[in-house]
């Protein structure tokens, strides 16, 4: 398929380059890539850079559907942030504080605290205290637990 008659998908070109040169290929040419442009030429050839980089058969693919064509490779800035959140997540799940998460993590402890909530509404950590709390504050607390006195 002609790259002027390819129909380009929503999610921009990162999933046009991993319809034609797979996940694993794709998320390579955003790492090495990024943010830049990169020229894909209009034949192959065995000492191409892309050729050592992808292999063969992918290089091969990506200069049948791109050919001639400079590409704007994204940057995948969000798929850092989503590990961040991740292994946020995995350190609450071990009981960590969310000081010690930010220090761990080098982020400050507000972005620590979204980090989490984020974390939850992805359902990667359980949601705490998210329905109505029946206890309105820390006095009701400790009248009802018979702490009132002390």
């Amino acid at each position: 398929m002609n790259a002027t008659t390819l129909q380009r998908k929503p999610n921009g070109i990162a999933e046009d380059l991993g319809a034609v040169i797979g996940f694993s290929n794709t998320i390579l040419v955003c790492g090495v890539w990024g943010g830049k442009t990169l020229y894909v030429p209009e034949k192959t050839s065995t000492g191409h850079r892309l050729a050592g980089l992808l292999g063969a058969t992918a290089f091969a693919r990506l200069v049948e559907e791109f050919g001639g064509e400079t590409l704007t490779i994204p940057a995948l800035a969000d798929f850092g942030r989503w590990q961040r959140i991740r292994k946020a997540a995995t350190l609450r799940l071990q009981g960590r504080s969310l000081h010690a998460i930010a220090a761990l993590t080098g982020v400050t402890y507000q972005q620590v605290k979204n980090d989490i909530r984020s974390a939850e509404l992805l359902g990667l950590i359980p949601l705490v205290l998210c329905a109505d709390r029946r206890v309105k504050s820390d006095a009701e607390v400790i009248r009802q637990m018979g702490f009132e006195g002390f």
